[in-house]
């Protein structure tokens, strides 16, 4: 497997929307919980201590620890925002929902002539750093991540439904933005893992169970795409990202992983895949044999099935999967109401493989 280094046999993990936060634990999340030094410690705490007070007696982050902890992220939230924000796209924070980005619709001109963004000057990183420092001064350290986003999902905040026809009519044009982009995350991952040793955990939790030091490119959007326009257009700026950011991994949350296997498949040193719930796991399996594969349960389903539904569900993607050793489960943004039950139904169902397995 590369770099991965399994330390748990088939990792379980769990991330909740905003909303389930705020409207069953008051939880807010407006600007100052991403950056304001003091909220910031003080909310990673409470989450942590909810989380181990409602969960623990599943297993479910029982390493946790219950301390102030200089976390500069939020790594219980799935929040990608901070690289457009960094290129100038508003960003509206409200009290339970993730960060939202204004898409920036930049000009033709304006695209043509964009540049990879200097941190020193940008007043969003210079913000962040201020965060940085001021944990550091008190604890000595900081820890944590901060959802980095990834090329495509950015430049659709740039540029809006014309990065489409640009990677059409005009791909000259959709190069250097993805360029820029990629030169610019590349830098942003640089600083935040030389502070705190990781990028990613915010991105996706199973990989703190499989190697924290992972660092995982979200193509959200490439599910817009074709195979043919990801391998001829963003596979080279994937390739770069992934011989800069190694150990590597690709966040694909889309129904449709298993049409752009292939392409990923290309990417030497990518050992760790998100399979977005309704992608062909079996064919993912077969392209690549010998990844990891974290396989994503349906959030929206999460919560309405009954529980005998789910561990259903998560029976026939494992064994789907076959490679059990390499194979991850999720639930990702689960709104307020999901049942406790039917995430005990997930973790009882895995407990049962992890035994097969160590028969």
């Amino acid at each position: 497997m590369g770099n991965i280094k399994s330390a748990t046999l088939l990792p379980v993990a769990f991330v909740f929307h905003p909303e389930w936060w705020y409207k069953n634990h008051g939880l807010c999340f407006e600007r100052d919980f991403f950056y304001d030094p003091d909220i910031r410690v003080e909310a990673d705490l409470q989450m942590r201590k909810i989380l181990q007070e409602r969960f623990g007696k599943y297993g479910i982050e029982q390493d946790t620890k219950l301390e102030t902890l200089p976390c500069i992220g939020a790594t219980y939230l799935a929040a990608g925002y901070i690289i457009s924000e960094m290129f100038g796209c508003e960003i509206i924070f409200s009290k339970d929902s993730s960060p939202q980005v204004i898409t920036k619709n930049i000009t033709d001109k304006e695209s043509d002539h964009i540049e990879p963004l200097y941190l020193s000057e940008n007043k969003t990183f210079q913000e962040l750093k201020k965060l940085v420092e001021k944990l550091k001064n008190k604890y000595g350290y900081v820890i944590g991540d901060i959802n980095w986003q990834g090329v495509l999902n950015v430049a659709l905040d740039l540029r809006g439904e014309k990065i489409f026809i640009d990677m059409v009519q005009n791909q000259t044009r959709a190069r250097r933005l993805f360029s820029t982009i990629a030169d610019t995350i590349k830098e942003f991952v640089n600083y935040v893992r030389s502070e705190t040793g990781t990028s990613s955990i915010s991105v996706n939790r199973t990989i703190k169970y499989i190697d924290p030091t992972i660092n995982l490119h979200s193509n959200c959007s490439v599910v817009m795409i074709s195979p043919e326009m990801y391998q001829d257009l963003l596979l080279e700026f994937d390739r770069n990202l992934c011989e800069s950011l190694q150990p590597y991994g690709i966040h694909h949350c889309g129904n449709n992983m298993h049409i752009h296997a292939s392409g990923y498949a290309r990417l030497r040193g990518a050992n760790f895949f998100d399979v977005g719930w309704g992608s062909d796991i079996s064919a993912c399996r077969k392209i690549l044999p010998n990844a990891f594969l974290n396989l994503r349960y349906d959030p929206a389903k999460m919560r309405l099935a009954k529980p005998d539904e789910v561990s259903k569900d998560i029976r026939e993607m494992l064994n789907k999967s076959i490679q059990l050793e390499k194979t991850g489960i999720c639930c990702i943004n689960m709104g307020y109401d999901v049942p406790d039950e039917n995430i005990l139904a997930i973790v009882q169902t895995v407990a049962e493989y992890r035994l097969k397995i160590l028969k």
